[in-house]
């Protein structure tokens, strides 16, 4: 019940957690984010660049954010108001004693398009509704201009649809941003139709956060 009607910031506190915790122990942080969950991870580092950091006097940080096929939100943005028009199908709504919640339909022609048909079918069987209230929340931290940023974008996408992602990332670079964009031939889960490329890709982030 409460996991329904859970809002962003629920989520985001329990992410931030997670990273401080990591981050006290003098450890650099390198957040790889997917779909909502870069939502989620965007406000969660709030405060948490190296910059920031040293400013406080504190050591480790979040050195590098990797986006995949995701939301790259401006502050006052929300997951809801940045996927209009809305994806066809329509996410189909449910408003009851669990909360205001949502599904996609179909899910494996959405989110698992050229993934492996058995292993599709096995993340679909995982899948639960998505909480209204989290999907209007608008995040309040830029955090892309404030740590190193790399996006993962994703030509066969029919979540968030490439134009889409074109679009934030432009806007990103276009606020002098330097961001660092790949592309690959991949529906909405690259890390499960090209597990080796996004593999591949995460280490040349790592690498060139390394060398910067």
């Amino acid at each position: 019940m409460k996991r329904l009607n859970a809002d962003m910031f629920g989520d985001e506190q329990v992410v931030r957690s997670q990273i401080i915790s990591s981050a006290d122990k003098a450890r650099e942080v390198i957040m790889l984010l997917h779909s909502y969950g870069r939502a989620v991870g965007t406000e969660a580092v709030k405060g948490l660049s190296t910059s920031e950091r040293a400013n406080q006097k504190l050591h480790g940080s979040v050195v590098r954010l990797i986006y995949m096929c995701g939301f790259m939100l401006q502050v006052g943005e929300s997951v809801g108001s940045a996927s209009l028009p809305r994806p066809v199908p329509e996410p189909v709504e449910r408003d009851d004693a669990t909360g205001r919640t949502f599904l996609c339909e179909p899910p494996i022609q959405l989110f698992y398009a050229g993934v492996e048909l058995e292993l599709a079918k096995k993340m679909e069987a995982l899948l639960v509704r998505q909480s209204g209230p989290a999907l209007t929340n608008a995040i309040t931290y830029p955090a892309w201009q404030h740590i190193p940023t790399t996006y993962l974008r994703t030509q066969d996408a029919q979540v968030l649809f490439p134009n889409w992602q074109e679009r934030q990332t432009k806007t990103v670079r276009d606020a002098g941003t330097n961001l660092v964009v790949e592309t690959f031939k991949s529906s909405h889960s690259p890390y499960l139709s090209i597990p080796g490329e996004i593999v591949a890709a995460v280490e040349r982030a790592v690498k060139q956060q390394v060398t910067t």
